[in-house]
């Protein structure tokens, strides 16, 4: 039974740049009631609580798993921290809105996988959510209307800094400990990428090569240079390239589809979609939406089932897959195929 306002509780922090954002949005949603946030760092989680509004009184995470007054988890931890979270809220009845990746290994996103399916809950997995952008709902209107007919190649460049620890904070913290992420620059925002192709395709990936490195930072213990080549079972090609080797102030993203019958191109620093297709019969630019979704209507919506998911845990955990072919392929020198949705025990 889902309560009218939705019972919202935020467990972990370490991904602030998504959790303090929806903290601010869930505090204002007329619909929305927030209930409280548990983190492991009791500053950190006072400071949220205080600019949320909420009650200054701490809260455990177990006390918050368990609680019968919450329906949904919002789970911002480090990715190391993420399976236990999704599995005991899956255990107790909550849906999930989960931190991208959902965890460090495909073993561990297979429990969290069964572990919703067995509850029926609901799992949002926090990549999706460019799929509720304006610039994304675009997209993915203009190609099932055909203005690109089939894709055909797709690339996407993501040049972005170190990520921070914390706002203010000069050390990246857990986002650099290979103990707590699965990997570095490249997977930061190539599961976003991923996600969106297989959104707008419909297919999944069937083979992927690649290679990483470490061209700015080497000192780090994980890449912060990685190109991915991933083939899809739509015949679809896409070169993916995410860093964190950006110079201060240089960050910078560009997207690009070409098919058989238009083609498209984004780029942050135009801030302008250019857009060749049937109608248009040349290139022309026009003025990008906005890429990042501006309400949580879209996460709402889909917790109380009304209407197609914004995404699953099944999205998850395929994401995952691809990413994790990457860096095997890249430690083999080969290109692989990810692994392949397991059947449910």
């Amino acid at each position: 039974m889902i309560s009218t306002p939705l019972r919202i509780a935020m467990i972990g922090l370490d991904h602030w740049y998504t959790a303090l954002p929806l903290a601010q949005a869930f505090a204002a949603h007329p619909e929305v009631e927030l209930v409280a946030i548990a983190d492991a760092d009791p500053d950190r989680a006072a400071e949220v609580r205080a600019k949320a509004g909420l009650d200054a009184t701490p809260t455990s995470e177990r006390e918050l798993l368990q609680d019968p007054r919450v329906d949904v988890i919002a789970s911002f931890g480090s990715t190391d921290k993420n399976p236990a979270v999704c599995v005991a809220a899956a255990e107790n009845g909550k849906h999930i809105l989960s931190v991208k990746p959902l965890a460090n290994t495909l073993a561990e996103a297979t429990e969290i996988r069964e572990a919703v399916h067995r509850a029926g809950v609901v799992f949002v997995p926090a990549e999706s959510r460019h799929r509720a952008g304006a610039l994304g709902l675009q997209l993915r209107r203009w190609q099932q209307e055909g203005r690109f007919g089939k894709l055909l190649t797709a690339s996407f460049q993501m040049w972005g800094g170190l990520p921070k620890g914390w706002p203010g904070d000069s050390d990246p913290g857990w986002w650099i400990d290979p103990e707590r992420a699965p990997g570095g620059g490249w997977i930061d925002h190539s599961i976003y990428h991923i996600d969106v192709l297989r959104w707008l395709t419909g297919g999944r990936v069937t083979k992927v090569g690649g290679a990483l490195g470490n061209l700015r930072h080497t000192h780090l213990a994980m890449e912060d240079f990685g190109h991915a080549t991933m083939e899809f079972d739509t015949g679809l090609v896409a070169a993916i390239e995410d860093t964190w080797c950006a110079a201060p102030g240089g960050s910078r993203q560009s997207t690009t589809l070409v098919g058989t019958e238009g083609a498209i191109s984004h780029d942050t620093l135009s801030g302008r979609l250019s857009v060749t297709d049937p109608v248009y019969g040349g290139w022309i630019q026009l003025p990008a939406p906005v890429a990042h979704p501006t309400t949580i209507n879209d996460l709402l919506t889909t917790v109380r089932r009304e209407g197609e998911p914004l995404a699953t845990v099944d999205d998850a955990w395929e994401n995952l897959a691809a990413c994790e072919a990457f860096y095997r392929a890249c430690a083999t020198g080969t290109t692989v195929a990810p692994q392949a949705l397991p059947a449910l025990q």
